[in-house]
């Protein structure tokens, strides 16, 4: 059995999320690690969106902001699209869904998993 590249998205993506619980905890600029609620958050709107998609999801890469927050970024130069989904270091704080093409850009705040798989498939040219 051979598993296409698209298939290898939320393998990819989960991997490099859980790459970020690696390493110290702070660093000279802040934290580099993200907060439970912000692990937590993300991978739920992960996984509930690749359920959502199946093997379209896409991979993304990961990052942590300087207070635990983390975001997940997918970029296209063939279809000069990208989405990031923000997700804070806590509840207080907003969660969000940015998407651009090379002639304009948004921010989404009704973030849930289906709003997130629309977008995603939107990035892909579904």
């Amino acid at each position: 059995m051979t598993i296409s590249l698209e298939s290898q998205g939320i393998t990819i993506t989960l991997k490099r999320i859980l790459e970020l619980l690696e390493g110290e905890d702070e660093d000279d600029y802040g934290i580099i690690k993200p907060t439970d609620y912000a692990f937590k958050t993300v991978l739920n709107l992960v996984s509930e969106a690749y359920y959502l998609m199946g093997s379209s999801f896409p991979r993304a890469s990961a990052s942590c902001d300087d207070e635990g927050g983390i975001s997940l970024d997918w970029t296209s130069i063939e279809t000069e699209r990208q989405v990031s989904l923000f997700c804070p270091f806590s509840a207080d704080k907003r969660t969000y869904i940015y998407h651009e093409t090379s002639e304009e850009y948004a921010v989404d705040y009704v973030v849930c998993a289906s709003n997130l798989a629309d977008w995603l498939q939107w990035f892909s040219g579904e």
